[in-house]
């Protein structure tokens, strides 16, 4: 581990020695998306996909209308902002050339009784879209 801002430019070349010549990483990326903005969103995808090309990424998300709304939990605690949200896994792909879905893994419903009738409702109300889940994409060849 080391300290370093994925969106300065060139973080990834600090990686680069710690995985020798591999390409084909796994990129877990937990809790941070939403606090990029679209370019920053666009700027990440772009750096993993460069630097590793055979790249794998886990990450999770908000869809825009929780991520930008301002009434999650977190961000009225803390006064943090989320500044990007997406609507699915092939959304997030699609934040940036070079990405392809793999697969959308639910996260709400898993939580509680509670959680899973709130996520329920929402996926009524925005056609389909999930409230918060973890999307997994592979670098496209």
């Amino acid at each position: 581990m080391f300290p370093a801002s994925i969106i300065e430019p060139g973080w990834t070349e600090r990686l680069l020695p710690l995985v020798g010549g591999r390409r084909n990483v796994l990129v877990l990326a937990e809790g941070v998306l939403m606090y990029l903005d679209p370019a920053g969103l666009r700027a990440f995808l772009t750096s993993c996909r460069d630097a590793f090309p055979g790249a794998e990424l886990a990450a999770d998300y908000f869809q825009p209308k929780v991520a930008l709304g301002g009434r999650h939990p977190i961000v009225r605690a803390t006064g943090a902002r989320f500044r990007s949200g997406a609507r699915g896994g092939r959304g997030l792909a699609a934040a940036a050339p070079g990405w392809e879905w793999v697969a959308d893994h639910p996260v709400m419903e898993r939580i509680s009784i509670g959680h899973r009738t709130a996520a329920g409702l929402f996926r009524l109300l925005t056609l389909g879209a999930p409230a918060y889940s973890v999307a997994r994409l592979r670098a496209a060849p």
